[in-house]
């Protein structure tokens, strides 16, 4: 996928702010169960957007330590979400590799999910009141698809157990950025990407089938509401996002690399 030198630099310093979660941790077990996922990263796409969002917006603002934060953060909560995943669902491997639960059990995976949640409170706070306000309706709504999910009723979890984070890619940008303007429309685009990557992976674990095309047709008209607010500027975001659809139509969305 095409990604702006700009975005992939950001990127990197997103990956240093992390590199540094959880090394104060005195008790070993917990610090490792707390770093495991940190170390053993995957796309960050969820960070990745949110840069790439920004720079569609003003490349400048790569450089706003609330946007590196803002993206650190999101990347913090999914793996909240993973670690208690791991711990729900019985997971002693995640793509061919141990989980925290099976190394150091369910119960410091949820400890160490708990301190994430803590960090994530941090962060969201030093970048305003808002932020805290609209992060904690997301995670309310990854708590509620994580109930779906449990009770087998997995169409309905797909907008709420993978959505509300990477809608958050596109909502924090325009409350840091002061685009109020440009908020439900982002939102939207935001939402139907999560529901597309959700509905990937349950291909990918489960051969699960999905009619994506009116998901996709969907995606292809939020697109086109950002391009009448921001003309020529979104065409980077319009390439990737392409491209998504394209792995995701093949079906190798969560597998490929980017």
């Amino acid at each position: 996928m095409e990604i702006p030198p700009e975005v992939l630099d950001a990127l990197g310093r997103v990956r240093e702010d992390m590199g540094r979660i959880g090394e104060s941790v005195q008790n070993p077990s917990l610090r490792a169960a707390i770093r495991y996922y940190i170390e053993t990263p995957g796309k960050m796409i969820r960070p990745l957007l949110l840069l790439l969002f920004t720079y569609v917006l003003d490349p400048e603002r790569l450089k706003d330590e609330r946007i590196i934060n803002a993206a650190a953060l999101l990347e913090v909560l999914h793996i909240v979400s993973l670690l208690q995943d791991d711990v729900v669902d019985k997971h002693d491997a995640r793509r061919g590799v141990e989980t925290p639960r099976a190394i150091y059990g369910d119960g410091m995976a949820i400890v160490a999910s708990d301190w994430l949640i803590a960090e994530a409170i941090e962060r969201a706070v030093s970048i305003s009141a808002d932020a805290v306000k609209y992060l904690a309706g997301v995670a309310k709504r990854l708590a509620e698809g994580q109930a779906l999910d449990i009770e087998g009723l997995r169409k309905e979890a797909a907008e709420l157990k993978t959505a509300p984070l990477i809608e958050a890619a596109f909502v924090m940008p325009t409350m840091i950025l002061s685009r109020r303007d440009l908020l439900r429309p982002a939102a939207a685009l935001g939402r139907l990407l999560g529901v597309l990557y959700q509905y990937s992976d349950d291909m990918a674990d489960e051969g699960a089938k999905r009619e994506m095309t009116p998901l996709v047709d969907e995606i292809r008209s939020s697109m086109k509401s950002l391009r009448r607010l921001l003309g020529e500027k979104i065409v980077p975001l319009e390439r990737f996002v392409e491209a998504v659809i394209a792995k995701a139509l093949e079906g190798t969305l969560t597998t490929a690399k980017l």
